[in-house]
Formats: structure tokens, sequence, C-alpha cells
């Protein structure tokens, strides 16, 4: 079966709110419910990164008009989604035909469709610790990889709902404040995962105390420096 991938742009234009979940309300739930029986598996994810950013795409077929705008800080940044996809050989032209037409409809864009090594990816050493490394482990743990990833993704297509009477998608609200008080069911499954796995979860916090400025992050996202960059940096260790 072909393992696939494609990256989703969206206008610059589009609502920060709920740029992703109404690209998945239009395009990823539709084209997946159409092609469920041909799929093994599909994932997606989100990205909001600077317009240099040419992973898995060929970002030069990206129209200007996708490129921003302005991100926290000024960066001129794109928003996109990647969508990987096993899918049966004989149905592989019709379901990237398909995609590709509610793509368009949706005013999005894309590059192209290309192959998607998922084992290389997700069977990785940033997925595999030193211990595990033996022969077959990298593919044994791509599966439970990408498993994860799948049954994420269609969790967060069964909370979607929409569409809207201004054509829009978000995920369900909570109504339980004392497990997700900030009204995502995601808040219990989050809870679940870190007390299942005791994941180490930090909080990033920077300092410039001359400017009396506080700024809060984790190793991935980092806020905006201001100007000289901070001064200082502390490292939080909570547990969720």
């Amino acid at each position: 079966m072909p393992i696939r991938q494609t990256r989703v742009f969206v206008p610059s234009i589009e609502p920060h709110a709920d740029w992703a979940e109404t690209l998945i309300g239009r395009v990823f739930r539709p084209v997946i419910a159409e092609f469920e029986d041909a799929l093994e598996w599909f994932w997606f994810s989100r990205y909001v990164q600077p317009t240099d950013d040419s992973g898995d795409c060929d970002i030069q077929l990206i129209p200007e008009e996708y490129k921003g705008p302005p991100g926290p800080g000024g960066a001129v940044v794109h928003r996109s989604m990647r969508l990987r996809f096993n899918v049966a050989a004989g149905r592989q032209c019709a379901f990237e035909q398909r995609a590709t037409e509610l793509i368009n409809r949706g005013g999005y864009r894309i590059s192209d469709f290309r192959d998607y090594d998922f084992v290389t990816d997700t069977g990785s050493n940033r997925f595999l610790g030193l211990e595990s490394r033996q022969p077959g482990r990298a593919e044994q743990r791509a599966e439970l990889t990408v498993g994860f990833y799948w049954i994420t993704s269609k969790l967060v297509m069964d909370a979607l709902v929409g569409p809207n009477e201004r054509g829009r998608f978000q995920l369900e609200t909570s109504d339980d404040t004392i497990q997700n008080p900030r009204g995502s069911t995601f808040q219990s499954l989050l809870h679940l995962f870190c007390n299942i796995t005791s994941v180490p979860t930090d909080v990033y916090v920077w300092l410039k105390p001359s400017m009396n400025l506080v700024g809060y992050g984790t190793f991935i996202e980092v806020p905006p420096e201001p100007p000289g960059g901070w001064e200082q940096f502390q490292r939080f260790p909570i547990r969720y």
C-alpha cells in the first residue's frame, strides 16, 4: 500500500481561532470518510512556521497570499497542516484527486502529493530510546507511533462540530469545569497520557528584570525576544 503525504497551506486571511479545525472539517474528514475502506491509517498535524520553512513541499509553488500575516514578534509565517496516509494502491489516484478537489474548493493550496517514509520519521532516534535500538525495533516503534497519531486524529474528527452559519468548524465544548477547566475534552486525554507515561513536563520562564518583562513557553515554543534579548531563564518541572 502506498504511504503518502501532502502539506496543505491556508490563506493568510484565515481566522486564527479555528483555521485548522475548519480545514479538517472541510477537507480531511470528508475525504477520509469517503475512502475509509481504502485507508490502513492516516494522521494529520498543524504548523505555524516562518515562510522559509519548506519541508515536505515545493514552497515555490505556494502563492504569496498564503505566506503571512506576521505572527508573534512580527515574524512573517505560514500556516499549514500535513496529512500522512497509507492507502490501497488501487485507490491512491482517486483519493488524491478527491483530496485535491476539496483542497481547492476550500481555498487552500498544496504543491504536490509525495511518498512518506514513516519508519525513517516515526521510528527515528527521536522516538526510540538508546536501550531499544535493536534490529527491527525502529519498524515496530514506527507502527506504534503511527497508531497513536492515527487514533488521536480520529478523536479530533469525532470531537469536531460544525459547520456553523459561517461555514466554520470547532472542537466540542466540555462543561466539566473541574476536569476540563479550559473547556476542552482533550484536557482529560492529556492528563491520562501524562499519568500513564509520567512524561517529563516543564514550564519555561524567561525574564528581563530591567524592563519588568516575563515570558512563558516550553522547550519548543519560545516567546518573542524583547529589545536586547532575555536576561534570565528558569525551568519549572510540573506534573499534569
